[in-house]
């Protein structure tokens, strides 16, 4: 079974342990929360996608939908007041971020969280309002944030990020826009004499970016620095 297909499955099962013999620890028990807002689960993995929906619905959400696209998204966002997106950081649609600031502008007060590995938050995430960690966060994770922004009464809620999602997002803020671009061509398997070409810069200076990379993530070879743009998600430039 892919490694995706187990961490939904792992997500699904920590629900259900939720709903056990005792009473469902359903958060529409609390007077205080918010439930008039709608919360929207971006993801273009169907199973990924419909387990989060699930899961939080078990937790007492009865709001939630999943869509593929920003588009659909978007289109039914105009319809009513959005509380909270959840984005997976795998989903492959571009211009993501051009979406998200459309989607601000309609619901100013919507907390976007993204989904991700540590290195996929580090490098993609910026902008948004907190995170889930994939493997370790779960299904009381979601919960929990999904809670918050219930009860919350203005604006956004921000939510801290990890020791390491912090760090690993330092590095990332430090790449200049040419280094990021360097990166994803690595990842993509080109050699320093291509990367020149479809960047329209010297070998020369290409090899000052990758020996640039190379301190700043303190990798030791090139296969090293291909393996952070892949398990990054930063596509090619």
């Amino acid at each position: 079974m892919p490694p995706l297909n187990r961490t939904a499955l792992r997500l699904s099962e920590a629900a259900m342990a939720d709903h056990t013999g005792n009473r469902p620890r359903a958060v529409i028990a609390d007077d205080s929360l918010n439930l008039a807002e709608n919360i929207a689960v971006l993801s273009d993995r169907a199973l990924y996608r419909d387990g989060i929906v699930e899961i939080l619905r078990k937790h007492g959400f009865l709001r939630v939908d999943g869509f593929a696209t920003f588009a659909r998204l978007l289109k039914a966002a105009r319809g009513g007041v959005l509380g909270l997106t959840l984005v997976d950081l795998a989903h492959e649609e571009e211009a993501q971020e051009d979406m998200l600031a459309r989607l601000r502008i309609m619901h100013p007060n919507v907390t976007v969280v993204a989904i991700g590995t540590p290195s996929q938050l580090a490098a993609r995430a910026s902008g948004v309002d907190g995170c889930v960690e994939l493997p370790g966060d779960g299904a009381s994770r979601l919960a929990a944030m999904a809670g918050a922004v219930a009860r919350r009464r203005h604006g956004p809620v921000k939510f801290p990020v990890s020791p390491e999602v912090a760090q690993q997002s330092r590095t990332w803020a430090s790449l200049t826009t040419r280094q990021r671009q360097v990166l994803g061509l690595l990842g993509c398997g080109m050699e320093n004499l291509k990367i020149a070409a479809s960047l329209g810069i010297s070998e020369r200076a290409v090899k000052g970016h990758v020996s640039g990379l190379l301190a700043k993530f303190a990798v030791g070879n090139r296969t090293g620095r291909a393996l952070i743009s892949c398990r990054a998600g930063v596509a090619a430039v």
